[in-house]
């Protein structure tokens, strides 16, 4: 799809005879591009939803919970970010808002759709498709008639397939278990969406900033671990973890950071400036660790609340492959609310990650920039002060 240009002016089984724990969980959906849950920071552009969706049975029909062979989940979650508070490190940049009113916004929305199909209560895979729209509002050149521009990109991201397996038989450990899950991207997301800039010589349509492409335009490699352990009646603890290895190193994008004129691939930067070394964008690994506590309220209607640590990023340097290109390195650290409800075939949650650390590091090309200039080197980067994620499944 290509974005708009625009300026700113099975019925339910009958019960089984195994008695399985009112904390077995579902996984219920896989990682977007994603997804990106992932996951998002803004300019540290971590997409998706998230990774699976975790839940906990919290219904009086707690057999309902385990997936058997030939069940199947549908699913859709969606997440919304506004990114506008600039970090360089750990210091914010309020000047950026309060001085300068140069400060760059972002709007994402991000729809993940999944479907997973259980072979048997213990194996089971998910294919996830993603949808994603943004846009980033910027200040404008000195000679355009209003103050500030935006760009748009929207479409389907990055298609992902993933096969489940408990550790154990989820029959035989009820109070805990742990699940690993690898699944492979493919680049079917656009990662070179464009629309039209305002410049000091007139508009020119080119490639929108890396954090609102739909895509990053390579393969991948998702590894997920999910586990929970029942601590105490009606409470358990739980974690999720997932690391998406981009093994290519660019997508062949122009990021223009090094070059303002409309001809494209020319480069003006000097070696001194990090735009010298990310000419084109980077497809950079991608990180993702959540973990908490989740409380059944009301058992009669499967309502439960759940509270966790949040951590997620893009690192500096790869497992896999080069780290060249253009990539805003850093993390955020948040904290989870949330609130679920489960009955029968249905579940719905809803969290509202708010962050209490951000981190935007220094990336390769701010590393060469500084070794070549003899000072320092570091670039910024935008994140949301909260997220909203929520999503519904139904078991069929």
């Amino acid at each position: 799809m290509h974005p708009q240009s625009r300026m700113e002016n099975k019925p339910l089984r009958k019960q089984s005879s195994i008695q399985v724990s009112p904390w077995l969980l579902l996984a219920a959906a896989g990682l977007a591009s994603q997804a990106t849950d992932a996951l998002a920071q803004g300019c540290v552009a971590v997409r998706g939803g998230g990774m699976c969706m975790l839940t906990s049975h919290n219904s009086s029909e707690p057999e309902d919970a385990n997936l058997r062979g030939g069940d199947w989940v549908a699913s859709i979650s969606y997440r919304y970010l506004h990114s506008h508070r600039h970090f360089v490190g750990d210091a914010e940049q309020p000047q950026r808002q309060i001085v300068q009113a140069n400060e760059v916004i972002n709007h994402s929305h991000f729809i993940d759709a999944s479907i997973q199909y259980a072979f048997t209560p213990r194996y089971s895979v998910a294919l996830t498709l993603p949808y994603i729209t943004s846009d980033r509002s910027q200040k404008a050149p000195t000679n355009y008639p209003s103050y500030r521009y935006e760009t748009h990109a929207a479409g389907f991201g990055d298609v992902r397939l993933t096969g489940y397996g408990w550790i154990w038989d989820p029959a035989k450990r009820p109070k805990g278990n742990v699940q690993v899950g690898l699944g492979l991207k493919a680049p079917t997301g656009e990662d070179g969406a464009s629309d039209i800039f305002p410049t000091v010589n007139g508009p020119i349509y080119k490639s929108v900033d890396q954090s609102i492409q739909p895509g990053d335009g390579g393969w991948g490699v998702a590894v997920e671990v999910n586990g929970y352990r029942e601590i105490f009646s009606r409470t358990v603890a739980f974690l999720q973890a997932s690391y998406l290895i981009n093994p290519e190193e660019e997508n062949g994008i122009l990021t223009w950071r090094d070059n303002n004129s409309a001809v494209p691939g020319a480069v003006t930067a000097k070696p001194d400036s990090p735009s010298y070394y990310e000419h084109t964008m980077s497809i950079p690994d991608q990180y993702f660790v959540r973990g908490g506590l989740s409380y059944i309220l009301v058992p009669k209607w499967g309502i439960s609340l759940s509270l966790a640590g949040r951590l997620e990023g893009i690192p500096v340097n790869d497992l896999v492959g080069g780290d060249a290109g253009f990539r805003r390195p850093g993390f955020s650290v948040g904290i989870e609310p949330g609130i679920q409800v489960m009955k029968g075939r249905y579940t719905f949650n809803i969290q509202v990650p708010f962050a209490v650390y951000r981190n935007r590091e220094r990336s390769v090309a701010d590393q060469m920039a500084a070794a070549y200039a003899g000072t320092d080197k570091h670039g910024d980067a935008a994140f949301a002060d909260y997220a909203v994620s929520a999503s519904f499944a139904v078991q069929f």
